[in-house]
């Protein structure tokens, strides 16, 4: 809860640091996410980013309050980056020659770090100190992703890069605050959209697993939001990945192996234990009737498809469900927000008969390891992998 600030008390000296990272995480955590963890912090929290921000810039607090708050919102910030809104590609080592994956998997664990350390001590910033300005994310919009963090934890190599990419994002305008003049022009239209292109701070990582033997390559996106195309940061990361394996161990990290995620669409559809089932496409078909679903994506946040009682009641007049792009939504305790897995096939794939390889998949709502963790193990006991 906000206070007054007595006359002729200065501001905390942490409160540009908690304004600081409040401005990080706005740029990448949607308010219905941010707004319990900031709550919890004590700091007040608005309608939305835009006017809580205003009022920490603002408002007094004790030094407790800031120091705490920072404390929390520094560590979510930084987990964020490395979990939060990711699409997500997973790389089977074991598909690689034995001696190829074992110099990859031995560098991960053993000098990666400290080859890196040079490169790390030319970062232009840390991971909490990164730009979020337009003005600061312009000299970055063209540069080739920055590493700018490297750690070897729990078995696993994270390496953390930092880019620069355009996303477009439609919001509504309220006409009622616009001048006598304009509001006349606009009169007979019930809503007006506005379309803006922004410049967004991106976080791409790349993990080594030497445990599971998978690369898992998470690349930031913005939901809601289009990206620019023209900036294929799958690719960029991927590419400096491998650039950095070929220097110091002479051969690319990943090229092969790139994981087909479709076969297990079916078995996180079955699998009643596994979520909620949020969103589905499908194709039913049976003797005297098939469906015509056109590669629509059924969603409803508040239901599970498996147990609704009208997709429950038209299985029952068909051979069988195909789903080919599933969502699954797990529940949460506040105020951690719920997670949420996608994977988008392809109808057309379906009808035709020629199932294409689905490598990417979709995971929300993460605010630390435990959560990434959780999800990414729910996906890939579904899915066979080769032995060792």
């Amino acid at each position: 809860m906000s206070a007054v600030q007595p006359e002729g008390l200065r501001p905390s000296a942490t409160r540009e640091q908690v304004v600081a990272v409040m401005e990080l995480l706005s740029t990448r955590l949607q308010w219905k996410h941010a707004r319990t963890l900031i709550s919890a912090t004590s700091l007040h929290v608005s309608r939305g980013w835009s006017e809580t921000l205003a009022g920490v810039r603002e408002d007094a607090y004790s030094d407790a309050i800031w120091s705490g708050a920072f404390k929390s919102l520094a560590s979510i910030a930084e987990q964020h980056t490395y979990v939060g809104n990711k699409r997500v590609r997973f790389f089977d080592l074991r598909d690689q020659h034995v001696e190829s994956r074992t110099r990859i998997l031995k560098w991960a664990s053993g000098s990666a770090v400290s080859n890196l350390a040079g490169v790390l001590r030319q970062r232009p910033f840390s991971i909490l100190t990164a730009p979020t300005s337009e003005a600061r994310l312009e000299q970055y919009k063209q540069a080739a992703p920055r590493l700018i963090a490297a750690d070897f934890l729990g078995g696993k190599l994270y390496l953390q890069y930092f880019s620069t990419r355009a996303y477009t994002h439609r919001e509504p305008l309220d006409i009622s605050m616009m001048t006598a003049s304009q509001q006349r022009v606009f009169a007979e239209y019930d809503e007006l959209i506005g379309i803006r292109t922004r410049s967004v701070p991106c976080f791409d990582t790349v993990v080594i697993d030497t445990k599971s033997e998978l690369v898992e390559v998470r690349v930031d996106f913005q939901p809601g939001m289009t990206e620019d195309k023209a900036t294929p940061a799958f690719q960029r990361v991927v590419g400096e990945l491998n650039r950095v394996a070929e220097k110091f161990i002479g051969h690319v990290a990943v090229g092969v192996g790139l994981m087909n995620l479709h076969p297990a669409i079916n078995p996180l559809y079955v699998d009643e234990k596994c979520g909620r089932v949020t969103a589905l496409g499908f194709v039913a078909t049976g003797k005297d009737s098939s469906s015509n679903n056109r590669g629509q994506l059924h969603r409803n946040k508040n239901k599970d498809f498996r147990r609704d009682a009208f997709h429950v009641g038209g299985k029952l007049h068909v051979d069988r469900i195909d789903p080919y792009a599933i969502g699954i939504t797990w529940a949460a305790q506040p105020p951690k927000a719920e997670l949420e897995l996608e994977i988008k096939g392809n109808a057309r794939a379906v009808y035709s008969g020629k199932l294409s390889d689905v490598t990417e998949a979709e995971i929300v709502g993460c605010t630390d390891d435990a959560d990434f963790d959780f999800v990414t193990s729910q996906l890939l006991r579904h899915i066979k992998r080769r032995n060792k």
